[in-house]
């Protein structure tokens, strides 16, 4: 089962209900005035932390003190992170920064974004069906999984980056303890790694949020200089602005236009598109919540990262970088007559409740609370307005 990277606060929590609203998938419910995180609803979009002012909803990371319990470090680098630098030499300065945290080795990914989005262009130069989706973002990925199912076949079945990088670094230290980390410019990306959230599938080893060791990193600049240099195309993938157009090509940033998108291709409005490329955030990745800086001014820095050189795409066999994951759901083991039941019954309870979706049963709508009583997690009492109504008429 997926697991859910969001965390609820309850002493900074003032029940105001904001992130039980906020969620697209009506994975938040209060219940006894705590917030209750539905670990299959989740995608980790993080809308429901962005929701937040009061930090009752949180989304963290493992610890740098976790560097002591490997032989050799190495720390992934996202094209997201690099493309706020606004010169080559500012990157290297931000690369110092990272490695002077106690790690061995700092990589960059943009080589291995870049392969990625090579093999998604050539699988989608031989499309003649349905448009395919490029799986860059997991959150895409979970929301085809948990509402949109019917679209699970057009799922490119591609690695995410930092699971195709961690794989080939792992491969050329064979004979070292070594741990990786990925540091996540996004809610969703803490997900993809063996900690903290107990995934022991993944490449990654430990996934580090952006905004909890910022502070760490920002101490070390301008303390010295790594060389290094990048992939132009792989930091392009990071930018809808920038990342390569054609004709036959639909590209949305944004969660609302995503989900738009994703409703129209679920009823074949789309067909005359061979792929899809969705970025759940606005600007896409550099637009990611745990990143800081002006993601409008970064599709101007490609070009300054990569004036001098750039790096070419990694070359690695498909077989490296194939997943069946995405095909796979939580609720698989449920055959199609039990979810055919299950569907038929709520709806019939859903025709009982009143429909107002207030979330005065801490429920986001009545559908969902409908859901939760077929399941036998609710039942029709925890509803106010029919409780009101039967004291009234008694």
């Amino acid at each position: 089962m997926r697991r859910s990277v969001v965390h609820y606060t309850l002493e900074r929590c003032i029940r105001c209900m904001k992130c039980v609203k906020a969620c697209p998938t009506s994975a938040l419910s209060m219940d006894n005035d705590r917030v209750v995180i539905d670990q299959q609803r989740c995608i980790n979009c993080g809308r429901c932390i962005m929701s937040c002012h009061n930090r009752g909803i949180l989304a963290q990371g493992s610890t740098l003190e976790d560097i002591e319990n490997y032989e050799y470090t190495v720390c992934l680098v996202p094209g997201a992170l690099i493309s706020h630098c606004a010169s080559l030499e500012e990157a290297q300065d931000l690369f110092h920064a990272i490695r002077m945290l106690g790690f061995d080795e700092v990589v960059d990914i943009t080589e291995y974004t870049a392969l990625h989005l090579k093999e998604v262009q050539l699988m989608a130069g031989e499309n003649t069906g349905d448009p395919y989706i490029a799986s860059f973002c997991p959150v895409i990925t979970r929301l085809v999984q948990t509402s949109h199912k019917s679209l699970l076949d057009s799922l490119l079945p591609i690695k995410f980056c930092s699971e195709i990088a961690a794989k080939d670094i792992r491969r050329k230290y064979p004979d070292k303890h070594i741990g990786i980390f990925n540091l996540c410019e996004c809610e969703s990306k803490l997900e993809y790694a063996k900690y903290p959230y107990g995934n022991p599938q993944y490449e990654v080893d430990h996934a580090l949020a952006l905004t909890d060791i910022f502070p760490m990193i920002r101490k070390n600049m301008h303390k010295g200089y790594d060389p290094v240099s990048f992939c132009k195309e792989g930091l392009q993938v990071c930018n809808p602005q920038r990342i390569i157009r054609r004709d036959d090509y639909l590209i949305a940033d944004g969660y609302d236009k995503v989900s738009t998108v994703l409703d129209m291709a679920e009823f074949g409005l789309l067909n005359e598109f061979r792929l899809l490329i969705l970025y759940p955030c606005f600007n896409g990745c550099i637009g990611g919540h745990m990143l800081w800086g002006n993601s409008f001014l970064v599709a101007n820095n490609i070009d300054a990262l990569t004036s001098q050189s750039s790096k070419k795409a990694a070359d690695l066999p498909f077989d490296e970088i194939y997943t069946d994951e995405f095909s796979r759901t939580d609720d698989d083991s449920r055959s199609f007559l039990e979810r055919t039941r299950f569907f038929r019954a709520v709806n019939e309870e859903f025709e009982r409740l009143p429909g107002y979706d207030c979330s005065a049963c801490g429920m986001q709508t009545c559908r969902v609370m409908a859901e939760e009583i077929v399941k036998g997690n609710r039942t029709e009492d925890d509803c106010r307005v029919l409780k009101a109504l039967k004291e009234k008429n008694e």
